[in-house]
């Protein structure tokens, strides 16, 4: 084949080593020239296709009118450009970008046409990507489940998605331009002035937050936002992505929750108030009942007699350990119960509980014994009341529940751990037993394992629920076996701190009055002396009771009687008395503010003040020491107890 390319023009390196396939054809579009960067191009070497037809090598993807279309417009304009479809020779099809221009010789004679052909395949698979990308991005933004904007580092909406405009009630138009804190709720717009005044200065770069902004209908809507500060290629900040998640809904059970909650919490503390009111309004007659049959018993009875004063008194105390329990569980459930520890003497504690129940199991005919450890501790840090109330209370259902054999309180201690004592209590009994069906409802409120009408042994059922929540306030356990028939054992566990020998001789050092008053029991008629004492009680049959029970161990004793705190401060005031028994709970000044302004006297210093109280608890005997009294007795007042009174603060 004839070469029409000029020499210098056919030997040029320039083309040869071009980046782009350089193709050169003559008129009838046979290949005269195939450059180095077309062999890499296209896979076919010059040799293969010199002299051969582009339409046959090359493959353009186009019909007969679009090509004639190209031709034309070369023709007309003396180049064409254009992007267009060809294939290599493995059949791959590339995408590549064409420049075509006519070839002249040196007399301007038309001799042919040149191509530069670059491959941009990947460069477009790329872009194609990119877009796809872009596509997906649009899609997600505009339709996502939650709110998205791109704000500007002042907080402008820069991009906004449709579910915010939603959430907003706000066009994309309305919003884009305009600050986000322009439609945030008051006193949350400080939110995101900070987060950004931290994210530009380099303190955190993201954040979770909640906000509360106005629809355009003027609706608060609460939104959980994730606000994160984005950077360019050169770490420096740019603008702000937001996701917003309406949180209203949830926000609103809250808050029904929270009035519901509020509400329910309400009504235990009125339940557990008209708990306490009724305790306190019952303990007063039951004072009336037991105190005047225990003086009743201490007058000139016949047997029988004194057998119907003591049943009488037997069974008000049974009504108080009821109103006892329903006052525990009505603190338990409104999680009001606390320990009050202190160093105690447990085998003092374990013989109390004992001591109440030998009578019991004597009656019954059945033991009740005791097997300690020689190396359990004998004074201890622990609630003694709430302790002596588990053993008295598991030691009563063992001795109520077993009509033959007996009961056996095994106690055991070894060391634990921060230098404790760990304690294991089993009550044993070879009573009933339990059916396996009614363990699960042991530890119930107010489920008893009779609930028929042919029940035989009573109770409220609260004992082994407030058994239970105190072991569980403690940090104690407790379980059970039980053959139906064969009978039970409760085993339950504590740790405690045990007193060293100095801890012991301070504990014993603090009870030496009680022990002295033990010993002189039998002598405790204190007709040497003649104290002057103010009685403050409001209920008329309480005063003449107590004053009835003091005269009984001090019959030379003056008394003055005062219906209430008022009343108590004036007589106070008038003639200073050696002893006060002040009542708590009185109208116009109740027993607290008394002893208050009592204190504030000069002579009220020292005087002794004794509370009396039908409440029982924790929390108020407290008070009654906050306020500077001095001891108290539980209603119904107890007469051993209040000849301990007497001794310890009139027999000098």
């Amino acid at each position: 084949m004839e070469n029409l390319i000029p020499s210098e023009v056919y030997s040029s390196l320039i083309l040869q080593y071009l980046y782009d396939a350089v193709i050169v054809t003559d008129l009838e579009f046979r290949i005269t020239s195939w450059n180095l960067a077309a062999e890499r191009i296209y896979g076919f070497t010059a040799e293969e296709v010199i002299g051969k037809s582009t339409l046959h090598i090359l493959k353009t993807d186009q019909n007969d009118i679009t090509r004639e279309s190209r031709i034309s417009e070369l023709q007309t304009k003396g180049i064409w450009q254009g992007e267009i479809f060809q294939y290599d020779k493995g059949s791959k099809k590339l995408k590549i970008r064409s420049a075509a221009s006519f070839l002249k010789d040196k007399s301007g004679q038309t001799i042919g046409v040149i191509a530069i052909n670059r491959d941009i395949t990947d460069e477009n698979k790329t872009q194609e990507e990119l877009e796809d990308s872009e596509e997906r991005f649009k899609m997600s933004f505009d339709n996502a489940g939650i709110g998205v904007c791109f704000l500007d580092l002042n907080g402008k909406f820069i991009k906004v998605n449709k579910k915010l405009e939603s959430m907003l009630g706000y066009s994309e138009v309305e919003l884009i331009g305009k600050k986000s804190n322009e439609f945030s709720y008051e006193e949350d717009k400080p939110l995101f002035d900070s987060f950004r005044d931290a994210a530009l200065g380099g303190a955190k770069e993201s954040v979770i937050y909640e906000k509360r902004f106005f629809s355009k209908d003027k609706n608060i809507v609460w939104v959980e936002i994730s606000n994160t500060l984005v950077k360019d290629r050169n770490g420096n900040p740019s603008y702000f992505v937001v996701h917003l998640n309406n949180i209203t809904d949830r926000k609103n059970a809250e808050f029904h929750l929270l009035n519901a909650k509020k509400d329910a919490e309400r009504a235990n503390e009125a339940k557990s108030e008209f708990v306490a009111n009724m305790s306190h309004e019952i303990r007063t007659p039951l004072n009336g009942v037991i105190g005047f049959n225990e003086l009743l018993l201490t007058t000139n009875l016949d047997p029988d007699q004194k057998e119907y004063v003591r049943n009488a008194i037997s069974s008000a105390h049974g009504l108080l350990g009821i109103i006892n329990d329903v006052l525990d569980i009505s603190k338990i459930e409104a999680g009001k119960l606390v320990l009050n520890e202190a160093t105690s003497n447990l085998k003092q504690i374990i013989s109390d509980s004992l001591g109440v129940l030998k009578w019991k199991a004597i009656e019954k005919g059945i033991y009740l014994r005791l097997e300690a450890d020689s190396n359990v501790p004998e004074i201890i840090y622990i609630d003694a009341t709430r302790l002596r109330q588990i053993l008295i209370n598991l030691l009563g259902n063992a001795v109520k529940f077993t009509e033959e054999g007996g009961v056996v309180l095994k106690v055991i201690a070894t060391p634990a751990s921060d230098q404790k004592t760990k304690l294991e209590f089993s009550i044993t009994d070879t009573g009933i037993g339990i059916p396996e069906e009614h363990k699960s409802h042991l530890f119930q409120s107010f489920w008893q394992g009779e609930s028929n009408s042919k029940r035989r042994y009573g109770g409220t059922g609260l004992g082994l629920r407030i058994t239970k929540s105190l072991l569980d306030l403690m940090g104690g356990q407790i379980e059970v076996h039980s053959e139906s028939g064969v009978g039970t054992e409760f085993r339950f566990v504590i740790e405690c701190n045990s007193a060293d020998q100095s801890t012991s001789q301070l504990s014993q050092d603090s009870n030496d009055y009680q022990k002295e008053l033990v010993t002189h029991f039998d002598q405790s008629t204190l007709s040497h002396i003649s104290p002057n004492i103010l009685l403050v009680e409001d209920n008329e049959m309480n005063r003449n009771l107590l004053k009835r029970m003091i005269q009984k161990y001090i019959p030379n004793s003056k008394i003055k009687e005062a219906v209430d705190g008022l009343e108590a401060v004036r007589f106070f005031h008038e003639s200073t008395p050696d002893l006060v028994f002040m009542d708590v709970q009185m109208p116009n000044m109740d027993g607290l503010e008394a002893a208050t302004e009592i204190r504030k006297q000069p002579r009220g210093i020292s005087v002794p003040i004794i509370a009396l109280t039908a409440g029982a608890l924790y929390e108020e005997r407290k008070k009654c020491f906050e306020v500077g009294m001095d001891q108290f007795l539980t209603k119904p007042i107890d007469i051993l107890a209040l000849n301990q009174i007497l001794f310890h603060y009139l027999n000098h």
